[in-house]
């Protein structure tokens, strides 16, 4: 199976904006791997109901931390998916994933010609708006699999 996913950020936030967001969003993987340190760490420090407690408000503290970082941009963040089996030929995969790579080729061509000076920084961005509006309010607009 192949799965395609693009996320596109709200338009017009500024680098530091999506590095909140990306930590919060990725909170859950980067999470579990600070609770396990916490264990090791805890567990030759303390007993292993204190290191377990520690830990776990360590955890939950740092996704609110996260969270309330990222603020309400963290929900404005759209993604659209799509999966294809290979072998298993089905048409609306396959136009989900054109639209994911269609989209997806769009801002890569943007990006491109705004670094080299074709684009100004506000077509590049109306770009962008266009491909944030086509892809809609929902989290995940095309799956298929």
């Amino acid at each position: 199976m192949t799965r395609y996913r693009l996320v596109v950020y709200p338009p017009g936030i500024d680098e530091s904006d999506r590095r909140r967001i990306r930590a919060a969003r990725g909170w859950p993987l980067w999470g579990v791997v600070v609770w396990i340190g916490c264990e090791v760490f805890l567990g030759h420090h303390a007993g292993p109901w204190e290191a377990l407690a520690i830990s776990t408000a360590v955890y939950l503290g740092l996704g609110l931390v996260a969270v309330a970082m990222a603020g309400e941009l963290r929900t404005q963040v759209r993604t659209i998916a799509a999966s294809v089996m290979v072998g298993y030929p089905d048409s609306v995969s396959a136009a989900a994933t054109d639209k994911v790579t269609r989209l997806a080729a769009r801002l890569l061509e943007a990006d491109e010609c705004l670094r080299d000076g074709r684009l100004s920084p506000i077509e590049h961005e109306m770009i962008w708006w266009n491909v944030y509006d086509e892809i809609g309010s929902g989290r995940s607009t095309a799956t298929a699999a």
